[in-house]
């Protein structure tokens, strides 16, 4: 299975305001977006900005779906979104 990858998308990602705060993101990758593969992280297609502080509070958390909804936020459709913006901006 073939991953779309794009070091120019993930930079275009870094720096817009985190989902949570606002604060300067950087590219977080959306584990449940495509099903796993061995040693496969998702798409580069598949990331949102957030910032350090809430990227390392979501991975120390361990359930991504369930972290998202206790924020309220649906980050699927923001980072197809996003991606499509990249690529028709």
């Amino acid at each position: 299975m073939t991953r779309y990858r794009s070091e120019k998308y993930l930079w275009s990602v870094r720096g817009k305001p985190c989902l949570i705060c606002g604060r300067e993101g950087e590219a977080h990758h959306l584990t449940y977006a495509e099903p796993n593969g061995m040693a496969l992280k998702v798409g580069d297609n598949w990331v949102v900005p957030m910032c350090h502080p809430h990227h390392m509070e979501l991975h120390a958390y361990g359930d991504e779906e369930l972290w998202w909804a206790m924020q309220g936020i649906e980050p699927l459709p923001i980072a197809e979104r996003l991606f499509e913006e990249f690529n028709h901006g």
